[in-house]
């Protein structure tokens, strides 16, 4: 079942439409578009910039990243902020095809990009409180000690994101009268 939204073209023009499948092959990950007048087409992550769609009243957007040698479609979890968060998710099947009826799946991981770091950080179930301490440990020493505790876990990794954001987004001066 398509879903009503847009794919965004790498000169940044938005086309609308409708969103279907998704799939992860070995280099790339692919959506299926349909434009308004009903043509059908398979777009590689390499192709444009991201897209977004609306589903159950909620926004889903995604952007397109190269990840270690391949392109892929990271949904958008935190953007503009001390750290940007994208989660890539997939089911295991041979060809990793899944509806985005099925998100959030089983399987996904984490990327992290940082304010002022070029490169993401591939943040997984393996090794998840190791590094996200390291990662968080200079700028949020407090938030770093609680990574593994009770709601600081690898699910709750869209909080932590928030609350490291909060943490370090400068607060206005109050106005003096």
């Amino acid at each position: 079942m398509p879903w009503p939204g847009y794919i965004l073209s790498k000169n940044g023009k938005k086309l609308t439409g409708h969103i279907g499948v998704m799939q992860h092959q070995s280099r790339t990950s692919t959506i299926v578009f349909i434009n308004g007048f009903g043509d059908t087409y398979e777009i590689e992550a390499e192709r444009i910039k991201g897209f977004a769609f609306e589903a159950q009243g909620r926004l889903f957007a995604f952007e397109s990243k190269d990840l270690q040698h391949a392109h892929r479609f990271l949904r958008i979890l935190h953007k503009n902020g001390p750290m940007e968060l994208f989660v890539l998710t997939y089911d295991s099947g041979s060809s990793w095809a899944y509806t985005l009826q099925t998100l959030p799946s089983i399987q996904r991981s984490y990327w992290i990009r940082l304010q002022g770091e070029e490169t993401m950080v591939k943040v997984s179930r393996w090794g998840f409180r190791r590094k996200l301490r390291r990662l968080l440990g200079p700028k949020a020493s407090a938030l770093a000690e609680k990574i593994g505790q009770k709601g600081y876990r690898f699910d709750d990794m869209p909080r932590i994101a928030e609350i490291y954001n909060h943490l370090l987004t400068p607060r206005p001066k109050p106005i003096e009268l």
